[in-house]
């Protein structure tokens, strides 16, 4: 069980708030990934072959920490967490 007797942990919560390249989206879920936050900065926009994304976030879990998140990875969501997302355009 979950914290409290909850067998579903964050059922029932409310949506936090986070931020993507300066846009507000509510997120329910208690991470999220590199994938996700990609998806919310370019929607319908998958990267093209040579293209790197990088992703950087602040006010962050662990008294407001700050970091990269890669490929394959995710971090706990707080907040007003906030997410930079940079696409390089390799040629």
């Amino acid at each position: 069980m979950g914290p409290a007797g909850n067998i579903h942990p964050g059922h029932g919560k409310p949506p936090v708030t986070i931020f993507v390249n300066t846009r507000k989206f509510p997120w329910k879920e208690r991470d999220i990934s590199y994938e996700q936050v990609y998806d919310l900065a370019f929607p319908n926009e998958p990267l093209n072959e040579g293209d790197v994304a990088r992703i950087e976030f602040s006010r962050g879990p662990n008294g407001g920490g700050a970091g990269t998140l890669r490929p394959g990875h995710k971090v706990n969501v707080k907040t007003n967490m906030v997410f930079d997302v940079y696409v390089t355009v390799r040629s």
